[in-house]
């Protein structure tokens, strides 16, 4: 194996985290590295450009999933900075729906002063922290690159570059799975792993709910399609399937979390109407369902039933 390759390798196997700073410096690193086509013998990345795929993984992961990055009671600075641009972006836009941090940059970027000022706060936090920590194995200080402190400055030679380049597939699962782990000790969100793979870019989509739909409105066979939360009988045109414990926390489409409500209250609903009233009425409509869907879904619903999913997911979801 290429030395320089073992000395990422030893790096990411004997860090000690207290928060994802280091992950963060590492997975960005990597990305830049893949990313660039520079041919010049020295490679610079700016503190800046590393704090744009900090606010990017950050803004993806609290936006989207609500992830803490460290003890909740000591919330790391560049967390907070990031919350602090969510809620200017909720301002700016009116609007409290999770969007992409690509598609947020477009709105940031009308005031590019405003946005500049933002990432030199997350380079600010770097110099007093992770930085110069990141390397640092057993007090033994392994040499990946040259760092600039004072410049806020990252070199690698061409070659380091290339090699990060080529094994960034290896280096970014390993970054991750590190990532996944310190978030369990953090968070009671399911399939954490699955969020940490996805965070840095648009890949996370969500599917489409149709296959659903006959299934669920098999709980209406005299065609008379009734809200879920409001019980209003709905037109068939104003038909839309909503996850009760919300999509951003479950990160899944399953039929026991699935139910039937209008279209505009499935655009208007927040996360904060998820309430055990609706929880008790999901697990009584579970159980009328189980007798009447196909085969691959009832096998789901009861294995939901005696996992005691509902209960479960909702208790971590509201912790």
């Amino acid at each position: 194996m290429n030395e320089y390759l073992e000395k990422w390798l030893k790096v990411i196997d004997g860090m000690r985290n207290v928060n994802s700073y280091k992950l963060s410096w590492g997975r960005s690193l990597v990305e830049l590295c893949h990313s660039t086509d520079s041919t010049n013998e020295q490679v610079v990345f700016t503190f800046d450009q590393i704090s744009e795929h900090f606010l990017k993984y950050y803004w993806n992961q609290t936006y989207f999933f609500k992830l803490y990055q460290g003890p909740a009671r000591t919330k790391p600075v560049i967390q907070q900075i990031t919350e602090e641009m969510i809620l200017l972006y909720q301002t700016k836009e009116q609007s409290t729906l999770p969007v992409w941090f690509d598609i947020a940059k477009v709105v940031f970027m009308k005031d590019p002063k405003q946005y500049q000022k933002f990432l030199e706060r997350i380079s600010k936090a770097m110099t007093q922290d992770v930085s110069w920590r990141f390397s640092i194995i057993d007090e033994q200080d392994i040499i990946l690159y040259v760092l600039d402190i004072e410049n806020r400055t990252v070199s690698f030679t061409q070659e380091q570059c290339l090699i990060v380049k080529d094994h960034a597939f290896v280096l970014s699962q390993l970054l991750n799975y590190r990532w996944a782990q310190l978030l369990e000790k953090f968070n009671q969100s399911p399939r954490i792993a699955s969020k940490v793979k996805g965070m840095s870019d648009e890949q996370l989509r969500r599917n489409s709910l149709s296959k659903f739909k006959h299934a669920l409105l098999k709980q209406f066979p005299d065609g008379v399609v009734r809200d879920f939360y409001t019980d209003d009988i709905l037109d068939p045109n104003d038909i839309s399937i909503d996850h009760v414990i919300p999509w951003s926390f479950m990160y899944s489409d399953d039929i026991w979390n699935l139910v039937i409500t209008s279209k505009s209250h499935n655009s208007s609903k927040s996360n904060n109407k998820t309430t055990q009233d609706y929880i008790d009425r999901l697990k009584q409509r579970n159980l009328e369902l189980e007798n009447i869907v196909p085969d691959s879904f009832k096998i789901d619903l009861i294995e939901a039933k005696n996992r005691d999913f509902v209960d479960k997911f909702y208790f971590q979801f509201r912790l």
